[in-house]
């Protein structure tokens, strides 16, 4: 994905969904900075800025990723410009260890 600019590599296991202009419920301020939320369900999802700035009210695409830590499971997401999708790389690829290690 690329946002303001910037390609920030996410592995594609970590992705659950890609909404095209999403469109915020909520915008928060949470420890000093702005956090859109969306809701589904019972289910709020926030989308926060990468580079931990104020959200973009109104970004292209957001990119819903899914986490785990220990029996955790959740979701958040990120705003971004454009999404490449048509990008793989081996997983014997010396930049593998790096890009997955934030996502498991």
């Amino acid at each position: 994905m690329t946002w303001q600019g910037v390609a920030i590599q996410i592995p594609k296991f970590a992705v659950y969904a890609l909404l095209t202009r999403p469109v915020f419920d909520k915008l928060i301020m949470r420890n000093g900075r702005q956090i859109a939320l969306m809701q589904f369900g019972s289910y709020q999802v926030p989308i926060l800025d990468p580079f931990r700035s104020h959200i973009d009210p109104q970004p292209n695409y957001a990119l819903i990723i899914s986490h785990c830590r220990d029996n955790r499971f959740g979701l958040y997401g990120y705003p971004a410009d454009h999404i490449e999708q048509g990008i793989s790389m081996p997983f014997y690829h010396g930049s593998v260890q790096g890009i997955v290690k934030d996502f498991v």
